[in-house]
């Protein structure tokens, strides 16, 4: 286990904003970290990394107390809290060369990352002439330039079009697998779906939930049951055949809805067949993350963040 949180609790004056908070993250694992506004997401990273004091609970990281042991704790994480911190009146070379003196590196070091996070050809620009999207690159560089074994990433897609999105993820995914821990905070829950191997919902300072994410949208209130889909040649006569047999099925826009589990529609499929009835497709409308997000904090889609 490279990060583990053991019962955070902070207050900002009489306000709890995190009430016994615990969770973890483990060697070659993507943690995506969801919540809605005002949750408690960003005071529980900043308390992660040593900005912000707990009032009770502790973080350890790589075995270590962050607050008993901070240097040692912090020596091998690297992060981006809000927005990245950079020098606007120097170059990305020179940025990435301030960080890398500081760990003792040098300029192959930094044409390595700037190569990871596709800057190499914008390196030497000034800061100030960069997108919101490159200097975003930039603080992925800034944070992988000691190529920590715990990674934390608040908002790292922020700014980002869909292929430098796609390019951040697939980095994500391949540091993890050198073994590396990657704990990201984000409210783009269709990206999140396609990074992470694990989730945990924080909601009023509370963690409600931390399971893989096969858990989160496989797991529904009717078991195995799924919501499938028949379209089929003759619509009267299917539902005729299928309410004879038990099923119990609804008929919308001509097409056969039922709620049942994998092997009662493979059953289905095979009796409709056997009964000269056609069959075009079967579909099963899987769950996504964005509803077990909403069942999970009884929330709206605009609460999100």
């Amino acid at each position: 286990m490279i990060l583990e949180m053991r019962n955070v609790t902070k207050y900002f004056g009489k306000r709890k904003v995190l009430d016994n908070v615990s969770l973890t993250v483990n060697e070659g694992e993507i943690l995506g970290f969801l919540g809605p506004n005002g949750a408690g997401k960003t005071t529980a990273i900043k308390i992660m990394l040593g900005l912000l004091n707990a009032d009770s609970g502790e973080v350890i990281i790589n075995g270590y107390s962050v607050k008993k042991d901070f240097e040692k704790a912090l020596k091998r994480v690297g992060g981006i809290i809000e927005s990245p911190d950079m020098y606007n009146y120097l170059t990305g070379y020179e940025n990435l060369m301030l960080c890398a003196r500081m760990h003792g590196l040098g300029r192959e070091r930094v044409l390595e990352v700037a190569e990871q996070v596709k800057l190499a050809g914008r390196l030497n620009d000034k800061v100030k002439k960069y997108s919101l999207g490159m200097r975003q690159r930039l603080g992925v560089a800034q944070a992988i330039i000691n190529r920590p074994n715990l990674l934390v990433l608040d908002e790292p897609t922020n700014g980002l079009d869909p292929v430098g999105i796609k390019e951040l993820r697939d980095m994500l995914r391949d540091y993890a697998r050198q073994g590396a821990a990657v704990f990201v905070s984000s409210h783009l829950l269709a990206e999140m779906e396609l990074m992470c191997d694990t989730l945990c919902i924080i909601e009023q300072g509370v963690v409600i939930a931390q399971k893989s994410l096969r858990e989160f949208i496989t797991t529904t209130d009717t078991a195995d049951r799924l919501n499938y889909t028949f379209s089929v040649g003759d619509l009267e006569k299917a539902v005729a055949l299928l309410n004879a047999n038990g099923y119990e099925v609804t008929v919308s826009d001509s097409l056969i809805h039922a709620q049942i589990t994998k092997e009662k529609a493979a059953a289905m499929a095979k009796l409709l067949s056997l009964n000269d009835v056609d069959l075009y497709s079967m579909t099963a409308e899987q769950k996504r993350l964005e509803d077990a997000f909403l069942q999970a904090t009884h929330g709206s889609k605009d609460q999100i963040s």
